[in-house]
């Protein structure tokens, strides 16, 4: 049976955002820092994208190996088998290249804070892109949860748009950010 490489919105929710609608494709020189890469798979579908490096952060042992296998397929992907919590690790790596996406997708309790640090590896101009998941955060009321996870975000970033995942992604909120 032929392996279906369709990028799947129920599968990514890079690709699902795109699908409801948000500004988020790319126009093909892009260097992205993708934080929560697992396996790879949209990671492979952006590389196809750009010809922009891919910083590509995973610490699961588990997903870093199909991660790697892909790198050495295409061109274009670094994989970084670091937590992503470790900013110096990555700003060691990533070097002097400038990002133009910050893409963040953990499923962590930690979420804002993890794309506010991430974010200080970047410039003003780049665009910052967070999945965030309301139940990996809280169990209480997923509305009360977003609430306050866009407060917390705001004292760090302009919100220029979000969009629920709710269609592909139970309990996903997709948002673009703006450093201030």
């Amino acid at each position: 049976m032929e392996k279906d490489y369709t990028w799947n919105p129920q599968t990514s929710k890079w690709r699902a955002g795109i699908d409801l609608g948000l500004p988020i494709d790319l126009e093909g020189e892009e260097n992205i820092l993708y934080l929560g890469a697992s396996s790879g798979t949209t990671v492979g579908h952006l590389s196809e994208r750009t010809e922009g490096m891919i910083f590509a952060v995973e610490k699961s042992v588990d997903m870093t190996i199909p991660l790697i296998r892909l790198a050495e397929k295409m061109h274009n992907i670094l994989p970084l088998f670091v937590d992503a919590h470790d900013t110096e690790y990555i700003k060691e790596k990533i070097q002097d290249t400038k990002i133009n996406i910050l893409f963040q997708d953990i499923p962590s309790l930690d979420q804002v804070d993890i794309i506010t640090k991430a974010s200080k590896l970047v410039d003003k101009d780049c665009k910052i892109l967070l999945s965030l998941k309301t139940l990996s955060i809280s169990k209480q009321d997923s509305k009360k949860t977003f609430l306050e996870m866009s407060k917390k975000l705001e004292e760090n970033f302009k919100i220029i748009e979000s969009k629920k995942l709710e269609k592909f992604h139970k309990g996903h909120t997709f948002f673009i950010l703006e450093k201030l």
